[in-house]
């Protein structure tokens, strides 16, 4: 058994760029006070790019999974959709 950790590895990352997208557009302009928003991200960049190169191996990740990882897997996302509305 693979394990889920690439698959939630992306899903934090989704949950990242989704909540400094949200953060950007609230005000329904992007100007220079959305700067700081687009800063936070950037040290997060190298991991994205990592994660989504092991794209495959979530996948294979996916292939593999039982009944407790689609579990755990949706009470991840749950969690992550929680952490995006109270963004």
């Amino acid at each position: 058994m693979l394990g889920t950790e690439k698959i939630e590895a992306i899903l934090e990352d989704v949950k990242e760029v989704v909540i400094a997208a949200k953060k950007i557009a609230k005000d329904g302009k992007v100007d220079l006070s959305d700067l700081p928003h687009v800063i936070a991200i950037i040290p997060k960049l190298g991991k994205f790019i990592e994660d989504f190169k092991a794209i495959g191996e979530a996948v294979e990740e996916g292939k593999d999974i039982d009944v407790a990882e689609i579990v755990a897997l949706i009470q991840a996302v749950s969690a992550k959709i929680k952490e995006i509305e109270k963004a």
